[in-house]
């Protein structure tokens, strides 16, 4: 994959075939995607490209967001960038954190937007989420590992083990400013009560144990957008929605118009 810088700070990977699809992913340490695309970057967006049978359009956030960017800051950059490099409404499908700024970008900037999947992502984060997130970024700062902590927003059972294990290889690792400005910025945003601004057909899925983003604020933020359609997987957490065959399958069906 190869990339480019956009707008603000932003930049763009593309891959696979199709039509384009506009894919936002979630919090992690990003990347300036024009010097290069990470490993774990790369198969996700290869991922999506297959089973949409999609060009995909990765784009990340500035990793040296400042703190104090707003999400409605951070939504009026990408709709500059889609403007410029695709000239009419494109589909979008914003993961997690990209979800988040995906749904204000098809609030404040529908003009940019044809279709929305909004992926393990409300009109708010859980009071538990927003408390773990911020936690977590405190005690990174004072030395301490989160894993156990950042774990538990994601993953549950056995897997929270393995994923634990994972984020504390990774102990000592600073966060980067994007991301901790990103944790910053959902910490008080809430757009409930737009969401019936939104044009653009909409898909939303979750999953029933995703304690980050909780069935109820799924099931709320999919009854505000007007003709959504609710996809909430039982059983299934953050991550492991993510990687659920049945959300890809139902991605595919929506965006292809069925």
């Amino acid at each position: 994959m190869r990339g480019e810088r956009l707008n603000d700070g932003l930049s763009v990977a593309a891959t696979g075939n199709g039509a384009p699809l506009v894919f936002l992913a979630g919090l992690g340490p990003g990347a300036d995607l024009s010097q290069g695309v990470p490993r774990t970057m790369a198969r996700s967006a290869r991922a999506v490209a297959l089973g949409s049978g999609r060009t995909v359009h990765l784009i990340n956030r500035p990793i040296d967001m400042p703190s104090g960017t707003t999400i409605a800051r951070l939504a009026g950059w990408h709709a500059i960038a889609l403007q410029e490099r695709f000239g009419k409404p494109v589909d979008v499908m914003g993961s997690s954190g990209g979800g988040v700024t995906a749904l204000q970008l098809a609030m404040d900037h529908p003009e940019v937007v044809h279709r929305l999947v909004i992926s393990v992502a409300a009109s708010r984060v859980s009071d538990r989420g927003r408390h773990d997130l911020l936690r977590s970024v405190e005690m990174e700062r004072r030395g301490k590992s989160a894993a156990w902590i950042s774990s538990g927003l994601v993953a549950h059972g056995p897997l929270r083990v393995v994923v634990a294990a994972m984020y504390a290889l990774g102990a000592g690792q600073q966060r980067a400013p994007g991301e901790v400005a990103l944790i910053e910025a959902v910490q008080e945003w809430d757009v409930t009560a737009r969401l019936g601004e939104i044009t653009a057909p909409t898909l939303v899925v979750g999953g029933t144990r995703d304690s980050l983003v909780p069935p109820a604020l799924v099931e709320a933020t999919a009854r505000g957008i007007p003709n959504a359609r609710l996809l909430l997987l039982r059983g299934r957490g953050h991550m492991t929605t993510l990687l659920d065959p049945r959300a890809t399958r139902a991605t595919t069906a929506f965006l292809d118009g069925g």
